[in-house]
């Protein structure tokens, strides 16, 4: 396109600086209203609707602003009264009498409470006089087992079974007669490797006979499952099920001892050992039924309970042996004898283990650095865990709690290796091995193992914790008279009171304090004489009080006997005074007695 004429000048685009201030500063002005508007738009609330009254229109206009009128003025009314209470309450706590009362009362509250708590933590537990377990009623239900046993199957756990043994139980089972025999349950297999479960049967079997064992941990009340699998076979799904493992090995060696004795009736076989070591799973595998009470907490079988497996064998189910205290008290607790809730010092097990186990074992189970000292690993673990107080310190003992309850658990899974070296216990001599080597035929037994253990692969041991066995369990043995267990309930009733007397020992007042030395009592029986009535102290009533103890039908047969007892006694001497009084009051006039009678009053009366 061709342009005629003068060409267009193009308009430049820049402006004044006046032009260009002014137009700035309106719009940081406009900016700074908008600003504002907004935050009056955030505080504003949105406005209510206005009241618009009532209307001229409407029926009993008077009579409705009557109403509100009133309702508006009980209102004022509320809250003018609310205000005088509020402004009271306001002055009786600025009273300086009331403010000094009320600190006394919270500061005894306080002594009161920490008086109490300071009670509680000065309690430690004591295996001989807590409340949950007597000795002395545990003693006499071993007694029972023992006694009325013809086999003892002493219980231990695969992980520590040296820990497991007790040198006075034995004692007792040999001590009673010589047709008892002891036979080992290695039981919890399940829980240490596979190859340590021969080296344990090698060692074990140089003292008595030794079957390895897996409870069943099904919670169905019937029909627990029973596997038939040679333990060479087993795979480590079926070690690791829940199904019962080891139980015709037992049974075979049962019946192997039928044979030799020559038994053709029934046996009664006795189970004991210490707590949570699976003497209740073990007769429920064998019977394959809860038959039993089980819990992983100790004290949970109180009394002698009898199971009948079949109508050849009897099983008898004895309460946790009570350990020795004192020195043993970190034993106890690692043996799960105890309640971890009841520690009042949880920090000296853990240093134990501490002791006894690799610390980068540790330190790779709990995910925790290096450390020193128990107080360090706890204090790791606490922050770990957040188990924190006030202000961020860490709760040492909550920490030390978990830690004893996954070992006791065993979600720390641990094992120890028997003895290099082995060397026979003093109260078990060779004539006594050989002897049960051959009523049980474990010879048969071992050349079947061996066949079983030739293509036996296990778990690796690296993923357990290598921990170091304190060895037996040791008790001091005192000889401490008890009371005879088997007391004679079906008493004639026209006995006379001098032979119904209650047989107390005069040493009853140190006999708890000879008892909380020792591990389980072996007296010799002995025939004790009668002693002379005495009353019955506080502390021997206080004994079937306790909880756990009690046992419901004998003590009420027991106060039946007693209640009749007075009964016959207060009828006597009601006879009695009956007779006197009405001797007293004959007056008879027969002839008779005229005679026997009459007064003579120059002697009678001079």
């Amino acid at each position: 396109m061709v342009w005629k004429g003068r060409p267009r000048k193009m308009k430049s685009k820049r402006m004044s600086c006046r032009l260009k201030f002014k137009i700035e500063k309106k719009v940081k002005e406009h900016h700074r209203q908008v600003r504002k508007a907004d935050k009056k738009k955030i505080n504003m609330r949105p406005r209510r609707k206005k009241d618009p009254g009532v209307p001229n229109m409407a029926p009993f206009k008077e009579q409705v602003l009557r109403e509100a009128e009133e309702r508006k003025i009980r209102a004022e009314e509320q809250k003018k009264r609310q205000k005088e209470q509020r402004q009271q309450l306001a002055n009786k706590k600025r009273n300086l009498e009331s403010f000094a009362k009320d600190a006394v009362r919270r500061q005894k509250e306080f002594e009161n409470k920490e008086a109490l708590m300071k009670e509680i933590s000065s309690k430690t537990y004591d295996a001989g006089s807590g409340v949950e377990s007597s000795r002395k009623a545990y003693y006499k239900e071993f007694r029972k087992v023992v006694d009325a046993s013809d086999v003892i199957l002493e219980v231990l756990d695969a992980r520590d079974p040296l820990g497991c043994r007790c040198p006075q139980v034995e004692q007792a089972v040999l001590a009673s007669g010589t047709n008892k025999k002891i036979v080992l349950v290695l039981n919890k297999i399940d829980l240490i490797p596979k190859e340590l479960i021969e080296k344990w049967l090698k060692h074990l079997r140089n003292e008595f006979p030794t079957v390895a064992f897996k409870a069943s941990t099904q919670t169905q009340k019937q029909n627990l499952s029973r596997s038939k699998v040679q333990l060479s076979q087993a795979t480590k799904e079926l070690v690791e099920s829940s199904a019962c493992l080891g139980s015709d090995s037992l049974m075979k060696l049962l019946a192997n001892y039928c044979r030799s004795a020559d038994i053709k009736t029934s046996i009664t076989v006795g189970v004991v050992g210490f707590p949570n070591v699976g003497k209740s799973s073990l007769i429920n595998s064998l019977k394959r039924a809860k038959s039993c009470v089980v819990g992983a907490t100790p004290g949970v079988t109180k009394s002698m309970q009898q199971v009948q497996l079949d109508k050849h064998v009897k099983l008898l189910d004895c309460p946790g042996i009570v350990m020795a205290t004192g020195a043993s008290d970190v034993a106890m607790v690692l043996r799960n004898c105890v309640k971890i809730e009841t520690l009042a010092d949880p920090v000296s097990p853990v240093a134990a283990i501490l002791k006894r186990c690799n610390k980068q074992q540790l330190m790779l189970y709990y995910s925790v650095p290096n450390f020193n000292n128990v107080n360090e690993f706890l204090a790791l673990l606490a922050r770990k865990q957040g188990k924190l107080k006030k202000g961020g310190v860490p709760a040492i003992e909550k920490a030390a709690k978990t830690v004893l309850t996954n070992w006791n658990s065993g979600k720390i899974t641990y094992y120890t290796h028997p003895p290099e070296q082995h060397k026979l216990p003093t109260h078990i001599s060779a004539d006594i091995v050989g002897e049960m080597s051959k009523a049980f035929d474990i010879g048969s037994l071992e050349n079947d193992e061996k066949m079983m253990f030739e293509g036996l692969q296990g778990p690796s041991e690296s993923g357990v914790i290598l921990f170091e066995s304190t060895g037996p369990t040791e008790g001091d043995v005192k000889d401490v008279e008890f009371e005879s267990v088997d007391e004679d309930e079906d008493e004639e009733e026209n006995e006379d009171d001098d032979s119904d007397a209650i047989e107390i020992d005069e040493s009853d007042a140190d006999e708890n304090k000879e008892l909380a030395d020792i591990t389980i009592e072996v007296p010799g029986k002995k025939v004790g004489t009668k002693q002379p009535l005495q009353k019955s102290s506080k502390k021997e009533i206080a004994h079937d009080k306790i909880e756990g103890n009690l046992q419901v039908g004998k003590q009420m047969r027991k106060e039946f006997k007693k209640m009749k007892k007075q009964r016959r006694r207060s009828d006597a001497l009601a006879t009695k005074l009956s007779d006197n009084l009405t001797a007293a009051m004959d007056f008879s006039l027969s002839a008779d007695h005229d005679d026997e009678d009459a007064y003579d009053f120059s002697k009678d009366y001079k």
